[in-house]
């Protein structure tokens, strides 16, 4: 039998293209390959669910970057083997006595180290600390956060489920081919055993269309070679298809585009999760608040948020505390508070030495309080700043950094609530140690001792005259901010809780403000009169120390430090009393229906969860789909070659088949159930979205309560400073006023009590408003989110709104719209900067 002509005519070029065709199919492609494809495919997805700027998230990298602690610095297909326990890694060497494969037996040494570089660059000062404010932070998280990360994998992974949903309706080709070779022996064949070969090549191409038709064909080629007589036996081919398209059940395009709408739902959902919750994050790591749900690969997903929601689970009402980054620096604020407190400790415990020595205390027991007073003050800052490098070491773990790397926490943000200067304490501590060494009988042994300490006191005129130029510039500035604060006071007045709460009007009253600047205004030159006279009564004490004995000197050097000290002490309670006046909160004006509105057009988690409930809808009509009856209408055809050519195809040598198929829906059951609980999920998933949405309204109507409470309480915690101010400027008078003749011992029983109470009094009122003050900042921030408002700029910070009200909240919703209709389609995947 001869060959047919087509190989009689291409033998090189057959042979040719099957084996590299058979090579290819071996082989494959690499794995880079595959990881690569999935990568473009992922990213044009979510690059076209991201077109709505109000939701424009960049694809996810799910390959951690060189700059960040996750970059694994090996191949990513071939990931080297990580460092393993050494008895189990026996089990992968030999198992039950099997070897196990060389690429199991690596040893420890070869295992690469994890890359440092990442650390080279983090944002660090002269110091090599890492720099924490509030941009670097998120930053920093976003970088190396494992919980951001694994939000990233999750919105790729939702991402690569729609890829499959895509691929079952593209036309899928297949190509495989066997071959075999036959020998029998002579038993079973006899004479002339026979030597066969034969090669079967098939290929095929199936296709499902969007109504449920199913249609597959093939072409398959054999041929047969018989070695006994060196030539082709036989070489056939048949081409053949079928069809099957389901009138009734299992098809319809309700039933068959569903889990393509529901993957290509998902991930629309998933895709604005992912922008709710890196705002959420956002929060998270400034503010220590739940960043709430983040995508999801399978199930219901849009119902985040819901952990941001202020005050207590309970429903009570109370200002949020902050953690996070503004945690941190309002801690940092209470110990420089503390510190503060310490140093006013010292400086009364200074002034009740001083007038001890002098016996206007006639016994020491004043003066060990307020020294018990300054050891539990000094033992408290300790705890305190335990606390806080706890607190902060925790906080690195968050971000994604390893707790033992150092860091400095600093930013702006509580600038203006350093109530008590840096500076001052620095000077009142530096007094006080002098002070300490002056009576110190065994240190200071001569008069030219006392010189070189009292130089050491006249160089802290300088910086004492700095601190009242400071002062200056702090009234100044509560000047300026006068309209401000009186508007703010206005707006109090018109609360109509007032009288609910015993709140007279009058308390508001704005004249009462500027009195109170203008008399702080007043007192700053008296001020810089007394510090005058303070320190030329110092150098004319050095002009006179000559002419006196030791011990006198002594006394005489350490009242005059005293008298500084207490002079320190009223510097530092008139800079607290200004700087008070300076401080203003940003207006936030909403009524609960407005922000419900507001709420209801842009959060992205109520668009999901109104998605969520025509997702349930949608399984009514999927499953009682199923419930019908079965009738498909089937196709079925084939065309063989002929001649024993399998090049040749040929009509005659073919068949066509058309049938109808039927099956009663009588066994019903599994698809029964099926259906009733798709009913029951509907009717949940509608409680579910009236749920949200009451939780929603609920958490709006809390949070607008605390921000009307955190208002009028900021103004109330104003005023207990302003008294515990007061408290102790009394305290404090009544230990420079001059002894009454014939009466030294004059100070009373309770004197250094009511300083040491006062005090801590103020100590407490401080923090309170502090405390206050970052609370509200939070709760403006998580308004701002649950209206679903907020925007972040590129580098993933929060762009403050400033003044939260209806109107302003419209007109930057419209300055979006024009942003955004003006934006081309290729750059929406990119965050706009507002």
């Amino acid at each position: 039998m001869t060959r047919p002509p087509f190989l009689r005519r291409h033998p090189a070029a057959t042979w040719g293209t099957g084996l590299a065709l058979l090579v290819a199919s071996i082989a494959g492609c690499t794995r880079a390959y595959y990881r690569k494809s999935a990568d473009r495919e992922v990213n044009r997805l979510i690059s076209e669910k991201a077109a709505d700027p109000r939701w424009a998230v960049a694809p996810p990298a799910v390959q951690a970057p060189a700059d960040s602690r996750l970059f694994d610095p090996g191949d990513p297909d071939h990931p080297p083997m990580p460092q393993d326990d050494p008895e189990s890694h026996k089990l992968m060497e030999r198992v039950d006595g099997k070897r196990g494969p060389a690429a199991w037996r690596k040893s420890a040494g070869d295992i690469p180290s994890t890359s440092d570089a990442w650390m080279a660059t983090l944002p660090r000062d002269k110091a090599g600390n890492v720099m924490l404010n509030l941009r670097s932070a998120v930053q920093i998280a976003l970088k190396n956060s494992r919980d951001f990360q694994t939000e990233r994998e999750d919105l790729y992974l939702s991402a690569l489920d729609v890829t499959f949903e895509r691929f079952r309706f593209d036309a899928q080709f297949s190509l495989g081919s066997a071959g075999t070779y036959t020998t029998k022996g002579a038993i079973q064949a006899g004479k002339g055993a026979p030597r066969q070969a034969s090669a079967i090549t098939d290929g095929s191409v199936r296709w499902l269309s969007a109504g449920g038709g199913e249609l597959i064909a093939g072409l398959a080629n054999t041929l047969v070679w018989d070695f006994n007589g060196s030539t082709i036996t036989s070489a056939s081919s048949l081409l053949n298809f079928s069809l099957v398209q389901p009138l009734l059940r299992l098809g319809g395009r309700a039933r068959v585009l569903e889990h393509l709408t529901e993957s290509e739902r998902r991930l629309l959902a998933n895709v604005r999760q992912t922008e709710q919750f890196q705002h959420g994050y956002y929060i998270r790591i400034t503010a220590g608040r739940s960043a709430g749900e983040g995508p999801s690969r399978g199930g219901a997903v849009g119902a985040s948020g819901l952990g941001l929601i202020a005050g207590t689970p309970s429903g009570t009402i109370g200002a949020p505390r902050a953690d996070g980054l503004m945690g941190l620096l309002e801690e940092q604020q209470r110990i420089t508070n503390l510190e503060g407190n310490v140093a006013r400790l010292r400086e009364s415990l200074d002034q009740l030495e001083a007038a001890f020595d002098a016996g206007r205390i006639p016994s020491r027991l004043q003066v060990d309080q307020a020294r018990q007073a300054l050891y539990s003050g000094q033992s408290s800052m300790l705890s305190t700043l335990a606390a806080y490098q706890t607190r902060l070491d925790s906080y690195k773990m968050d971000l994604g950094l390893p707790p033992g790397l150092p860091v400095l926490v600093k930013d702006p943000l509580l600038d203006s609530l350093a109530l008590t200067d840096k500076t001052t304490t620095e000077i009142s501590r530096l007094l006080s140690d002098e002070l300490e060494i002056v009576r110190n009988r065994e240190a200071i042994t001569d008069k030219e001792q006392l010189r070189t300490h009292l130089h050491s006191v006249l160089e802290l005129e300088a910086p004492f005259r700095r601190q009242l130029t400071q002062m200056g510039a702090d009234l100044a500035k509560a000047r300026r901010n006068l309209p401000e604060r009186q508007r703010q006071l206005v707006r109090l007045q018109r609360r109509k809780d007032l009288a609910t709460l015993s709140i007279e009007p009058g308390r508001f009253e704005t004249s009462k403000l500027a009195i109170k600047v203008k008399l702080l205004e007043q007192r700053l030159p008296a001020m810089e009169k007394d510090v005058h006279g303070a320190f030329a009564a110092l150098r004319a004490y050095g002009n006179d120390i000559s002419t006196l004995e030791l011990e006198p000197a002594r006394a005489k050097l350490s009242e005059l430090a005293s008298g500084l000290s207490g002079l320190l002490l009223a510097l530092s309670l008139d800079q607290t009393a200004a700087r008070l006046e300076t401080l203003t909160l940003p207006l936030v004006d909403l009524t609960p229906e407005s922000a419900l509105g507001i709420a209801q057009d842009n959060r992205l988690d109520w668009m999901n969860a109104r998605a969520r409930l025509v997702d349930s809808w949608r399984q009514v009509g999927f499953n009682a789909n199923a419930l019908m009856s079965s009738v498909n209408l089937t196709a079925n055809g084939s065309m063989g070659s002929i001649k024993n050519d399998w090049t040749r195809m040929d009509g005659r040598n073919g068949s066509l088949k058309f049938g109808l198929q039927f099956d009663s829906p009588l066994t019903r059951l599994i698809e029964r159930n099926d259906y009733r609980e798709a009913l029951i999920n509907y009717q949940r998933a509608r409680r579910s979205l009236t749920e949200f949405e009451d939780r929603v309204q609920f958490s709006l109507r809390n949070t607008l309560r605390i921000v009307e409470l955190s208002q009028l309480n900021f103004e109330l915690r104003r005023d207990a400073v302003q008294i515990a101010i007061s408290q102790v400027d009394l305290a404090r008078l009544r230990l420079d006023e001059p002894p009454r003749p014939g009466a030294p011992a004059q100070f009373g029983a309770t004197t250094a009590r009511d300083l040491v109470s006062a005090l801590s009094d103020l100590l407490g009122a401080q923090n309170d408003f502090l405390s206050v003050w970052v609370s509200y900042q939070v709760i403006r921030m998580l308004l701002d989110f649950e209206i679903g408002t907020m925007r972040l700029d590129r580098d993933g910070e929060w762009v403050d709104p400033g003044t939260i009200t209806e109107g302003a909240i419209r007109n930057r919703l419209a300055r979006l719209a024009t942003v955004a209709a003006a934006t081309p389609k290729q750059l929406t995947a990119q965050r706009l900067n507002q």
